[in-house]
């Protein structure tokens, strides 16, 4: 269920022969200036001044760097999954994530970074579910263009789908795809969809999960997490019925064609054809491309957002009621199918 955890370390101590790499502070290059950041103290030693200080391995990172309003931040970034397993392609259970925190605090202190983890704030918390969908990843493209999760920007990549703002981000991609780019080995392992929920900061996950320690995630607070990722998920991209999805179509198209016959009398279809002609075009030139050209052409900036937003919700619609290419599927079967994957099972 956890997948990276960043930890803000609030208790840390640095020995003099720890295995850390400080980067040499920047300095002015018409002066010869040099801007000192004080990274962290080691015993006996004083202070040891840089840009920023890490210490990295193949399972994790540890950054020292300056952080506006609070000095020094030392900041831990880890794959739980990844750290237990080698890959982060299986999920671990709480034993299994207390475990792994304590084998990256051994290998911490092996290198002369000594901390307490079960101390430690999280300042990035990203939450996966894996399923087996029904269908080849690609028959699902045009759902995901649908689809929004709330106050987000939708970004599209392909095989990724990513709905972000500042604060959260929800991102659904094809797995092993994305594992045979790295060169990992997918052999033995079933078509895989993930749905990752990713928090970004330390407001973020307090709204969502109610703390932001370390060691609350071990008295109840993993099955807080558990909870609230379901609760996000339905919340956001699968707030629908399925039924609802197809209704709100066909009412729409219904609704639509009979505005054009009152408005237009017998020529009426030749007019909504017309605009649905409009409505395709953002499928084959693009959603940005058709904004952009909209906003050039129509001088009123409000008219033209509407016209967007027009065309967004029309496609939507349109695409509701078809038949997915290759399947003997609708929409809203698929929709429905992922959203009980994801949120129910």
């Amino acid at each position: 269920m956890i997948d990276t955890m960043k930890l803000m370390l609030t208790d840390y101590e640095i020995t003099e022969d720890a295995e850390i790499t400080v980067q040499p502070s920047s300095f002015v290059l018409s002066t010869g200036a040099v801007v000192e950041h004080p990274l962290f103290n080691v015993k006996d030693k004083g202070t040891v001044y840089g840009s920023k200080a890490y210490a990295n391995t193949e399972n994790w990172n540890l950054t020292l760097k300056p952080v506006l309003g609070m000095g020094t931040g030392a900041f831990l970034q880890l794959s739980v999954p990844k750290n237990h397993y080698g890959s982060n392609y299986y999920s671990v259970g709480e034993g299994g994530t207390k475990a792994v925190l304590n084998k990256v605090e051994n290998e911490l202190n092996d290198r002369g970074i000594k901390t307490n983890l079960q101390e430690a704030e999280l300042s990035r918390l990203d939450t996966f579910k894996n399923i087996e969908p029904e269908e080849h990843f690609s028959s699902y493209y045009s759902l995901f263009q649908t689809l929004n999760a709330k106050r987000t920007t939708k970004r599209d990549y392909g095989t990724t789908f990513l709905y972000s703002n500042t604060q959260q981000e929800f991102c659904v991609y094809d797995k092993k795809e994305e594992m045979r780019n790295r060169k990992l080995n997918t052999e033995g392992l079933p078509e895989t969809m993930r749905f990752e929920h990713r928090l970004l900061n330390k407001t973020k996950i307090n709204s969502v999960y109610g703390f932001t320690g370390v060691k609350d995630i071990f008295k109840g607070g993993y099955e807080v997490i558990r909870e609230k990722q379901i609760e996000s998920w339905r919340n956001n991209l699968f707030k629908y019925e399925a039924d609802e999805v197809l209704v709100l179509g066909s009412r729409q198209i219904e609704e639509e064609m009979r505005a054009y016959r009152e408005r237009h009398g017998r020529n009426w279809l030749q007019y909504y054809l017309k605009s649905y002609g409009s409505y395709y075009l953002t499928q084959y030139a693009g959603k940005e491309a058709v904004g952009i050209a909209l906003m050039n052409i129509e001088e009123d900036r409000v008219k033209a957002w509407r016209a967007s937003k027009t065309l967004e919700e029309a496609e939507r619609e349109l695409i509701n009621m078809k038949m997915v290419e290759g399947t003997n599927k609708t929409m809203a079967d698929l929709y429905d199918e992922l959203k009980i994957k994801v949120c129910e099972n």
